[in-house]
């Protein structure tokens, strides 16, 4: 037999006093079973024998409820009054009302005892159920308060989602209508094996938060069934013959993907040399760690300056891009300052360690400023307007680039050589798949759920690669403080966020449009209008499929409300993918109003 000792029956059997935050009540087995007085079966067939020695017990153990209860009313009167999210008035005044009751009961019994009357056995009975239900009624409350979820709320709140789940599908559908009515010259989708596939590797996700065992291993999931949807690519692409560099490029980097994940913690202290066997090898991966970093950094601004060289390019989205390519150098300069191996002045490494950063936040800001200043006052130049999505897209995500990267620290670099490769993959593979116009010519793309559904557990994959995981220590509170030594509370808390979720929720979202890259629709001479359509399928789909999963973890968590790792598991990945859920629907309809 296994036995729950809670920490009052110890304190009651040592003769210690009892700890002061407790709420529990003094087990009357093990009590009894102490005094040698537990015995239920003699007690009730041989009522005459032992009598006096079961009145002692019970008196003794009336004694020790007395003082169990005194000092769990205590603690509770202290923590309402102290804690901000204390128990109501009401609960107060109900469990002072019952201690009122069990106390004014016990002075009767103690006035008896004075005067020399033994107390009967139905009194000390009733005694005793009196503090028995004032504990029982303090536990109650603290456990509906401390362990489990609003039952109410987790109603409302799943409701909420289906709503939501409903609204998408209704608008996903309504603006496929209105694509077939303005496109009639496009041939009937109808239902393809890659919306199969991605309806299923959706739900098999979302179903996986019902067990705790795959939401502990959530990333390497997410890994595992985007390479499921890389081997679909391989299928399309055997049977078409064609992109077969893009479907190998993609697996290749899953796979290296996968292996970054088993990094952990570790990764938030990239750029240290590890505890090597060799000297050679431990000076390598120091030089390894601090030029890696540049040259994956020069080459994202490199990168970007080709981007300037479009035709498309111009203005505003021009000066937005060149600044970000000024905020990459000052990143070099900011590294090479806190090498320690340079033994600069002091000073220079005060100043520079807070004013770059600074610096660099401060271009940031300022891009935001501009490019929705350009959204709102600018006038249209240029008649393409996937060439002119595909600028505002690359502004806007260089204008975050900078900032996201500092904070992830020299991971940065790779991480969003990575994100640019996986991007440019998905978009390419997505026209493995295509239907026909009507005249039969060529492919042509108009509901691709798949790419979307790559975009998406991509994005994830990213978040458990860059060192996170849905657990407050996943958080990597020092990226708050780059730059900054004094604590503020809203700033820190944006630098936070930014950190968290810069590579899985801000970029990806805003990144959405880089699908309309490989889409012909310039084959055809289509209008703004389609592109907008396109845009629509894009953010719709992507909001069901964030959707779709906070929903599973709704039902999770209820299921496992009472589950011993509430608090340290489902309570933690409810938290995180309920902020990010926010977070994406705010980013969808910044993004809307910004490419719209």
């Amino acid at each position: 037999m296994h036995w729950h000792l809670p920490a009052v029956t110890i304190s009651a059997l040592l003769g210690i006093p009892f700890p002061f935050a407790s709420i529990g009540h003094v087990n009357p087995q093990l009590y009894a079973l102490a005094a040698g007085t537990w015995n239920p079966e003699s007690s009730e067939e041989n009522k005459c024998h032992h009598k006096s020695n079961l009145r002692g017990w019970m008196q003794s153990y009336l004694d020790v409820l007395c003082i169990n209860a005194w000092q769990v009313k205590r603690f509770i009167d202290v923590y309402s009054a102290s804690s901000v999210i204390g128990f109501s008035s009401e609960d107060i005044s109900r469990i002072g009302h019952m201690y009122t009751l069990a106390a004014d009961s016990r002075s009767l019994n103690i006035k008896d005892s004075l005067y020399g009357n033994e107390t009967q056995f139905p009194v000390l009975k009733r005694q005793i159920d009196a503090y028995f239900a004032l504990l029982q009624s303090v536990a109650d409350l603290a456990r509906s308060k401390w362990t489990e979820f609003d039952l109410r709320m987790m109603a409302v709140g799943f409701g909420v989602m289906l709503t939501s789940l409903v609204i998408h599908y209704v608008a996903i559908k309504r603006a496929y209508d209105i694509y077939r009515a303005s496109f009639p010259t496009l041939g009937n989708s109808g239902i393809s094996s890659g919306l199969v596939l991605a309806i299923f590797v959706v739900a098999v996700r979302a179903c996986s938060f019902l067990s705790n065992s795959y939401i502990l291993e959530e990333g390497k999931v997410a890994i595992f069934l985007l390479a499921t949807t890389g081997i679909a690519n391989i299928r399309h692409s055997i049977m078409k013959m064609k992109m077969a560099f893009e479907v190998v490029l993609l697996l290749k980097l899953i796979s290296v993907l996968r292996f970054s994940i088993d990094l952990g913690p570790a990764k938030q202290g990239i750029g240290s040399a590890g505890t090597l066997n060799s000297d050679y090898e431990g000076h390598l991966s120091v030089y390894m760690a601090e030029i890696v970093p540049m040259l994956a950094l020069f080459l994202l601004a490199y990168l970007l300056y080709k981007t300037t060289q479009n035709s498309s390019c111009w203005g505003i989205s021009k000066c937005v891009i060149l600044g970000s390519i000024l905020s990459y150098v000052l990143i070099a300069i900011y590294w090479v300052i806190e090498c320690k191996k340079l033994n600069l002045p002091p000073e220079l490494q005060s100043v520079g360690k807070s004013r770059i950063p600074q610096t660099i936040y401060g271009i940031g800001l300022g891009q935001l400023v501009l490019l929705t200043l350009d959204q709102l006052f600018s006038v249209e130049k240029t008649t393409d307007s996937k060439g002119r999505v595909f600028v505002k897209t690359v502004a806007m995500l260089s204008a975050w680039s900078s900032t996201v990267i500092i904070l992830l620290g020299k991971q940065g670099p790779t991480i969003a050589l990575a994100s640019i490769i996986g991007g440019w993959c998905i978009m390419t593979l997505q026209s493995l798949e295509g239907n026909e116009a009507k005249d039969g010519t060529s492919p042509v793309l108009t509901f691709n759920p798949l790419s979307v559904t790559q975009w998406s557990l991509f994005a994830v994959c990213l978040f458990f690669c860059t060192g996170h995981w849905c657990a407050f220590d996943g958080l990597r509170y020092g990226a708050a403080f780059i730059g900054f030594d004094e604590f503020i509370l809203i700033r820190q808390a944006i630098l936070l966020t930014i950190d968290t979720f810069g590579f899985s929720h801000i970029l990806p979202i805003f990144g959405l449009p880089v699908l309309l890259g490989n889409n012909p629709f310039s084959q055809y001479n289509l209008e703004k209008q389609s592109v907008f359509l396109k845009l629509s399928f894009v953010y719709l789909m992507y909001g069901l499929i964030m959707a779709t999963s906070v929903t599973f973890t709704i039902i999770c968590v209820t299921i496992h409300r009472r589950h011993l790792m509430v608090w340290g598991l489902f309570a933690p990945k409810f938290v995180f993918d309920v902020v990010g859920l926010v977070l994406t629907d705010a980013l969808i309809c910044m993004a809307s109003l910004y490419y719209f």
